[in-house]
């Protein structure tokens, strides 16, 4: 086993705490790491004797880990994440292609878009699994630059220095509301319209928020903001429940189709460039290439049906 730095610590020992942090359990741990629940339970004492300190406290059954088992595991999780990308990268230029494909995109696209895209994925290439990671434009980036995602879905501007990405479609803005709403009657809205309606929208620091916040507050009215989402996508519920309209762009309203939503251009508009992406460099191997052709493809489809 690997020592750390003559510390007696080994890198099993540091993988065993970690299993056991994020499953709160040694069977968990166990079976994820393919051992006997001995083998951790012996690990995991050895460590505590090692590093002076108790490192979990029973409560009904689970593990719970102490402020510094804490501490270690967030450097640890840190180091195997960056060696899980490592070994990615070598099997990479070792010409080895795996059959499972993790992708990062915000959780708004998992409702239309990527059931669609990994179904035609299947079609066409044997996948044993696909991982999902979402979050915001910012942390989607994150999860394919630190190694936790293979490709993502973002939209411009990335860092040109750290990612390659392939154009995948553009779109602007658009306000969504329930229907039956006067905005039915409208073909473009503008500024003026959002006077006193009250909003079910992202945290307002996302760029086309904060524009149309702006414009509200230029012509001296405060925004509404009645129902503040922090996942993009979680706020059709609320507009399709008549408790706000929201703002949105092209793509993304896309989405929306199962909803009782209608949509509208918004004026004036930003023009966002969607794109799929990966870590500068890396070279896409068959599966991971044919993801990303697809993923264009459907965003692209999506841009055209008339369903919307």
């Amino acid at each position: 086993m690997v020592e750390i730095s003559k510390t007696g610590i080994t890198l099993r020992q540091l993988q065993i705490l970690r299993e056991v942090v994020r499953s709160g359990s040694e069977r968990a741990a166990a079976k994820a790491l393919e051992i006997t629940q001995p083998a951790v339970s012996q690990q995991i004492r050895i460590l505590e004797g090692l590093l002076g300190v108790q490192l979990f406290v029973r409560d009904k059954g689970r593990l719970l880990p102490t402020a510094q088992t804490m501490v270690l595991f967030r450097d640890t999780d840190a180091t195997f994440v960056q060696m899980e990308r490592i070994a990615k990268t070598v099997e990479t230029l070792k010409g080895v292609d795996s059959d499972t494909i993790s992708i990062a995109a915000p959780y708004v696209f998992s409702l239309r878009l990527l059931p669609e895209a990994f179904h035609k994925l299947r079609s066409r290439q044997q996948v044993a699994a696909i991982v999902l990671k979402s979050g915001t434009y910012p942390e989607v980036a994150d999860h394919v630059l630190e190694g936790r995602a293979d490709i993502g879905i973002a939209r411009l501007p990335l860092d040109g220095n750290v990612f390659d990405w392939c154009p995948a479609t553009t779109a602007t803005n658009v306000y969504i509301f329930p229907r039956g709403h006067r905005f039915a009657q409208k073909d473009i809205i503008r500024p003026e319209d959002l006077v006193r309606e009250p909003l079910a929208d992202v945290e307002p620091q996302m760029q086309s928020h904060l524009m149309n916040e702006n414009a509200l507050r230029y012509m001296g009215a405060e925004p509404h903001l009645a129902i503040q989402v922090d996942v993009i996508g979680q706020e059709v519920s609320f507009v399709a429940a008549g408790l706000g309209i929201s703002s949105s762009n092209t793509f993304a309203a896309r989405q929306y189709v199962s909803f009782p939503v209608e949509v509208r251009p918004f004026e004036p508009s930003a023009l966002y460039h969607y794109v799929v992406f990966w870590q500068k460099g890396r070279r896409l191997g068959t599966l991971l290439q044919e993801a990303v052709n697809v993923l264009v493809e459907c965003a692209q489809y999506e841009m055209e049906r008339p369903d919307l």
